[in-house]
């Protein structure tokens, strides 16, 4: 069973490594939502910040990523939010 990795960059910016053992890629994928899903739950997201988690391989390339972005539409930032709309319903 290859070895593979969870890097998790958390809400206040700071990034761990945690060792993962991954069948396949459907089970690596399974596993990345669900382990973003648990750890999603305790975020607290400061405006315009990002939380995301990265499953790597054996060589640490990335495999999946799932990000959390939190944006403010206000002020200084309003410019690149409101360009990142797609103008598809929510």
């Amino acid at each position: 069973m290859p070895d593979h990795y969870f890097r998790i960059t958390r809400c206040d910016g700071g990034t761990v490594e945690h060792l993962a053992e991954i069948v396949d890629h459907k089970s690596a994928w399974t596993e990345t939502t669900r382990v973003f899903g648990d750890l999603a739950r305790d975020c607290i997201l400061e405006k315009n910040a990002e939380w995301r988690i990265e499953l790597l391989g054996p060589r640490r390339e990335p495999i999946y990523r799932i990000r959390l972005l939190a944006e403010t539409c206000e002020g200084p930032a309003a410019v690149s939010c409101r360009a990142a709309d797609t103008g598809e319903p929510y």
